[in-house]
């Protein structure tokens, strides 16, 4: 072998050009989309040289008129010569099965690709309906029942804890919708995903790689993905784009949208709903496409933008130095920064609000984005949890505010939130993700305390939702409450651990420096059923988290067992702090709500959601009453 390479190489020729010709269509096999959802349809030829005929067919008719000029490529990154044919933002007009046949003659090459597509149906009824999609992000179900455990086990009535003989006085929000099924988070290439992919699987339909933001993967990947390749931001935006549900909204039908999140709102699974980039490292992109959607014709994504990573939007720290809060300015946005400037908001029709920048931005040397994003603060860090007795379990790290004090809760961006889009008499149709993203967050350094009263930030958020819908019956409206994937945090049961050893700091110095250990913990986290500091316990805020009685103001609960060694704990264990591949619940609630029973893979999301919102549901929505009538017997 080196012997031939030797000998190609002092030949002057290259033995890349041995590779065979070939022709690919970037589609994934299993390919589904909207009537007029856009996509880019994307063609690659390699090793085929200059073509003397090219043809693309949908179904025998003839399309090739839609494709721009081909543009010689390099592919691969390993010299491979290529040509790429690309239809951006094609729209199939009808329903059906669609076959996408390309044949190609070049340099007596004769190649053809063919895929099929399945284009569904959707057609708004008269009167639209409104649509929040709820996402815990990790939430699988173990954080479901922990969320339920700690938030709904407290005292209901004095003396009395709503969780008595196995059986629950009040269940969560989320518990209370009347529908439940199970959703399988597989990737394309990954039996565990990440953020990126689940968050394309149901807001497009269809699976991208690993990483991948509403875009499948093309061969200019490797450019962006080797170090020291020129030019990696191009790569990053010409892979196939494919429409998201909310895009799909605004633009055909003049929904009002919003994406909200306790994460800087560059991450993934914000990201997924109104960006399409190769990487979900691109943050820098992925804000500038916010503003500069390249599905919506270069116009806003959406019309509320909130949660945390200012970072992204901000000339001092961004790259190409633009001022991206200024030109949502100038487009007519309400830019507000503290939950004081979110509780006084009055009527407006396009905000954006960001309420947390990373203290210390530095930027990544690729140039893409920053080393850490500022991710809003976890629900008992706003909350004040510390108090003066540091109420909080030892293991978990204090916060680091900077500041950033003020910050709103995501029940209170909710409620803002569908107040705007809604419009100033209800009645304007809308479509809204809304994010708790620090379950995830927390539960990767195995924070169990963080990660559950994330939970229950989240349900507070469900809960605003099914209040206004209840409130409003003339505005239909499909709630749906799911997470993006699981993480491994098992329910051990409960422990006896007092307080104090709970949440007693004691240092350990180490070589790498001193760092903070929970005392009475180890291998499983600690979390009292219900631990705030007085001050907290009677504030507006508070209504909906756990609580406890501090008759001598010590800091510390009084409601002790009879036996004395403190109160009952819920013990939790992490196998890893990364990813599981394990189904994760979704609840369903509203107009064919009962369409989201059963096993679903996450893509059905989007496909449900779309029959949901157009279909005629009110069989369904009888039968479903009727169940939960003879259920109540």
């Amino acid at each position: 072998m080196r012997i031939g390479l030797l000998f190609s190489l002092l030949m002057g020729t290259s033995v890349f050009a041995q590779k065979p010709a070939r022709l690919d269509i970037l589609l994934p096999e299993r390919t589904r989309l909207l009537v007029r959802q856009r996509i880019d349809l994307v063609i690659e030829a390699r090793n085929a040289g200059a073509a003397a005929q090219f043809r693309v067919t949908a179904n025998g008719q003839d399309i090739t008129k839609r494709f721009a000029a081909p543009v010689p490529t390099e592919l691969d990154c390993d010299g491979t010569a290529g040509m790429v044919y690309r239809a951006d933002l094609f729209e199939f007009q009808q329903p059906g099965n669609v076959k996408i046949a390309v044949d190609l003659e070049a340099a007596g090459n004769r190649l053809r690709a063919e895929r099929n597509i399945e284009i569904k149906p959707f057609v708004l009824p008269q009167k639209p309906r409104n649509y929040i999609l709820f996402i815990g992000d990790a939430m699988g179900n173990a954080y479901r029942d922990a969320g339920r455990i700690v938030g709904r086990s407290v005292e209901t009535r004095p003396g009395v804890p709503g969780l008595r003989e196995g059986f629950f006085d009040r269940l969560l929000e989320m518990d209370q919708m009347p529908v439940t099924g199970l959703v399988m988070t597989y990737g394309f290439a990954a039996l565990v995903p990440d953020s990126a992919e689940t968050g394309t699987h149901w807001s497009t339909g269809n699976k991208p790689l690993t990483g991948m933001l509403a875009a499948f993967p093309d061969g200019t990947d490797c450019r962006w993905r080797r170090l020291g390749r020129n030019d990696p931001l191009s790569a990053i935006r010409d892979n196939p784009k494919i429409e998201t549900f909310l895009e799909y909204l605004k633009r055909l039908y003049h929904y009002r949208t919003g994406n909200i999140s306790t994460a800087f709102i560059t991450d993934a699974t914000p990201a997924a709903q109104g960006s399409h980039v190769a990487t979900r490292g691109a943050t820098f992109e992925i804000a500038r496409q916010y503003l500069e959607d390249p599905v919506l014709n270069g116009s806003p994504a959406f019309d509320l933008v909130m949660g945390g990573g200012k970072e992204d939007f901000d000339p001092d720290i961004r790259t190409d130095r633009r001022d991206l809060v200024s030109e949502f300015q100038a487009k007519g946005y309400r830019f507000i920064s503290t939950a004081t400037d979110l509780k006084a908001l009055g009527p407006s029709t396009k905000v954006l609000g960001l309420f947390r920048r990373v203290n210390r931005a530095e930027v990544n040397p690729n140039g893409l984005t920053v080393k850490v994003n500022g991710n809003m603060e976890p629900a008992y860090d706003k909350l004040g949890l510390l108090g003066r007795a540091n109420i909080r379990p030892g293991s978990e790290p204090l916060p680091d505010f900077g500041v950033w004090k003020d910050q709103p809760f995501l029940d209170d961006m909710t409620r803002k939130a569908i107040e705007i889009l809604s419009g100033p008499n209800g009645d304007e149709p809308f479509a809204l993700q809304v994010e708790g993203a620090l379950i995830d967050k927390e539960s990767h350094p195995n924070h169990a305390a963080g990660t559950i009263w994330d939970v229950l930030e989240l349900d507070k958020a469900v809960g605003v939702a099914r209040s206004w819908s209840t409130g409003h019956p003339q505005r239909p409206m499909l709630i749906l409450v799911t997470g993006d994937h699981d993480q491994t945090m098992s329910i051990l049961g409960v422990a006896d651990i007092s307080d104090r050893d709970l949440t007693d700091r004691k240092p350990v110095v180490t070589e790498r420096g001193t760092y903070y250990r929970d005392t009475a913990v180890n291998l499983r986290s600690g979390l009292g059923l219900g631990s705030l500091p007085p001050e907290i316990a009677q504030s507006e805020d508070r209504a909906g988290f756990p609580d406890y009685q501090d008759s001598d103001g010590d800091g510390y609960p009084e409601n002790r067992e009879v036996n004395g060694k403190g109160r009952k704990r819920l013990a939790v264990g992490f196998r890893t702090g990364g990813h599981a591949g394990s189904s994760v619940p979704i609840s369903a609630e509203g107009p064919g709500a009962l369409l989201f029973t059963g096993y679903l893979d996450q893509t059905d999301i989007f496909f449900r959601s779309a029959q949901a919102l157009t279909e005629d549901t009110e069989a369904l929505d009888k039968l479903l009453e009727q169940l939960r009538r003879r259920q109540s017997r």
